[in-house]
């Protein structure tokens, strides 16, 4: 999927978007690459256009902050770069019991999960509207289809993302922008995340996929028009099967697995 145009991937330096960064870059898609300073944006960016032949700029900036996006947009027209993909990919996710999170995991919770992806598509929708094709791509999870004890904050703010994307997707109807939502289950961003879904249970293991196979689904998905991508056949049975049983057995179900995991 060639383009003159930029691709903005937000939380591109690790994990999930750093695999989507490098799919679009082995489809010869330009990049602006969005991450924290001194995560090896300049390295990564680097290295992506030698080996690809493409144009890649990055901006080091934290997400958290409300002044972030209006930011990026000035980067954007300072470069003179038109934008027809915007990927919402950076956020965060504790779990615990509620009353035992600090301040300061709520907060950065509901800022790049909720406030960031919202002030990125508001930011950016009219640029993609001047493109006769151009796409949205906010990455949400398997936990926003439904309440989890104990990730309740998280599974919260993904439901926020999942509706959010299904709401803008009919706003944009004609407009010749796509929106599409990725809802997975646990990806293998870094060892921590290896280890607590280990902790988690046969269930949480048997949906566990690599960002790679989950880029690389997930954007063949968007690119084939589908609003609501869900990586791995397992997830999909999961989603199947959860839709089937009484709510308060997929509590009692959700509530085991995520207990005393952090």
């Amino acid at each position: 999927m060639a383009s003159d145009h930029y691709a903005i991937v937000t939380g591109a330096s690790s994990g999930l978007g750093k695999a989507l960064a490098e799919r679009l870059a082995l489809q010869g898609h330009n990049l602006l690459l969005i991450a924290l300073p001194g995560t090896g944006l300049p390295e990564q960016s680097l290295d992506l256009a030698s080996r690809h032949s493409i144009s890649v700029h990055f901006h080091e900036t934290d997400l958290s902050l409300s002044g972030a996006p209006d930011e990026i947009k000035g980067y954007v027209s300072e470069q003179k770069l038109g934008i027809d993909m915007l990927i919402n990919n950076v956020g965060i996710g504790y779990g615990g019991e509620i009353g035992e999170y600090s301040n300061g995991q709520i907060e950065e919770s509901i800022f790049l999960n909720l406030r960031c992806i919202t002030l990125m598509t508001n930011t950016f929708v009219g640029e993609l509207k001047q493109r006769e094709r151009a796409f949205i791509l906010n990455i949400g999870s398997f936990g926003g289809f439904l309440p989890m004890p104990y990730k309740s904050i998280y599974s919260a703010t993904k439901s926020y993302i999942y509706h959010f994307s299904l709401g803008i997707s009919e706003e944009l109807r004609g407009t010749g922008v796509h929106v599409s939502v990725a809802m997975p289950g646990p990806i293998v961003t870094n060892h921590r995340v290896r280890k607590r879904v280990k902790e988690m249970g046969f269930i949480a293991r048997s949906n566990l996929i690599e960002p790679d196979a989950a880029a690389a689904y997930i954007l063949d998905r968007m690119q084939r028009g589908h609003m609501v991508i869900i990586p791995s056949r397992t997830v999909r049975l999961s989603y199947v099967v959860g839709s089937l049983l009484p709510y308060r057995l997929l509590m009692l179900i959700i509530g085991k697995i995520f207990r005393g995991v952090s």
